[in-house]
């Protein structure tokens, strides 16, 4: 019987094996992959300040870095905000934190595609009739996960769809957000917020390849539509797609079972972004399956620790939302306010003067923005990227 079981090798779950092994624990890392980190499904950028929940330095996997996060309205106004922005590799990430896992002393079972999981008893069965047994499990196996399944638990999803493309050298990366690029029936009742998740698309420059990833929520005829509408040039070498979770799991820890990374649906309602929730969600986990297997407490006390880390998710929906029910009309008049300011980083103590520019200026200071408002605030004091 193995200490802990882990199943998904991707950057949650090579890393939750590598922090275990690191403690002394006997681990499997299990993924139905032969080559962990292809086909790519990421935008695959990552703020520095996230690295020290990954526990690793920078290295060959790093392919630019950029200064600024500029969001662009529909009339092509726009705020800027600084930022230490790493562009990665994503193959070569996922395969470099599966090394380090393994160097740790994780036992891979890598092609090994799981069929059932038990969280109370912690037995795993893979096709073939093999079963493994674990002290604990760890569901770090991606939006469709076989181990969240086994909890009674499936995540909200969104389409995403991105193409690398030919692209200068840039020192900023860009979120746009339309709705006119998203279909729908101007007739409805139903809200825009219900119907499309596609309000945001962005451009990823990866400048020592000399592409940029250009994707959106949503599918590839939306994709062509905002590469048309704003003129984007270049010629496509990749594409790719996938699914984003949209908010966290009901229940996140089931048993002997805890879900991490996008398994719980740990990633920015926002920004879709999951590499640093998947960082933290593994290191919050590995330290409560660690204080179990030592008899420090009876159970693993993994759900509370991670909702109270992770608090700001539902702040991040909630401006999401208020987002999603602008009409264009409003995003245009929301960017007229903030065009031109620059957010010096994510801390409140970094420059409170341009913060309060931006929070006074008469074009913003109103009642539907408030959400959105609440969302700098929490930035700005807690100065985390989540």
């Amino acid at each position: 019987m193995y200490s802990a079981a882990v199943v998904g090798a991707g950057p949650a779950g090579s890393t939750a094996a590598r922090f275990l092994s690191e403690m002394g624990h006997d681990v499997v890392l299990i993924d139905r992959k032969e080559v962990v980190g292809l086909p790519k499904q990421c935008a695959e950028g990552l703020f520095a300040a996230c690295f020290p929940d990954f526990a690793i330095a920078k290295g060959a996997f790093i392919t630019g870095n950029v200064r600024y996060l500029e969001v662009v309205f529909p009339n092509r106004t726009s705020y800027k905000l600084r930022g230490d922005l790493l562009m990665l590799d994503r193959p070569r990430f996922d395969q470099h934190l599966l090394g380090l896992a393994e160097q740790t002393g994780a036992e891979l079972a890598l092609g090994q595609k799981v069929e059932g999981v038990d969280p109370e008893s912690g037995e795993i069965r893979l096709r073939g009739g093999e079963t493994i047994r674990a002290e604990a499990i760890v569901g770090a196996d991606g939006p469709a996960s076989r181990v969240a399944r086994s909890m009674g638990e499936r995540v909200r999803l969104v389409p995403a769809s991105q193409v690398e493309m030919t692209w200068p050298e840039d020192d900023a990366i860009y979120a746009y957000i339309d709705h006119d690029l998203c279909p729908h029936d101007h007739d409805s009742t139903t809200t825009q917020s219900q119907n499309c998740y596609s309000y945001s698309c962005w451009i990823f420059p990866k400048s020592e390849r000399g592409t940029a990833n250009v994707g959106c929520f949503g599918t590839f005829p939306i994709l062509e539509r905002f590469i048309s509408k704003y003129g984007i040039e270049g010629e496509v070498v990749e594409r790719n797609g996938g699914a984003i979770p949209l908010g966290l799991a009901r229940r996140l820890q089931k048993g002997r079972a805890v879900l991490i990374g996008d398994a719980g649906g740990l990633t920015n309602p926002f920004t879709g972004g999951g590499l640093y929730p998947a960082a933290r969600s593994a290191r919050i986990a590995a330290n409560a399956i660690d204080r179990f297997l030592r008899g420090e407490t009876d159970r693993i006390e993994y759900e509370s620790r991670m909702r109270m880390d992770f608090v700001a998710s539902d702040l991040h929906m909630k401006a999401r939302d208020v987002l999603a029910g602008l009409s264009n009309n409003e995003l245009c008049q929301l960017g007229t306010a903030m065009n031109g300011l620059v957010f010096p980083g994510l801390k409140f103590t970094a420059s409170p003067w341009l913060i309060s520019r931006g929070l006074c200026h008469p074009g913003i200071m109103k009642p539907k923005y408030a959400p959105l408002l609440k969302l700098l605030f929490r930035y700005c004091l807690a100065g985390k990227v989540w």
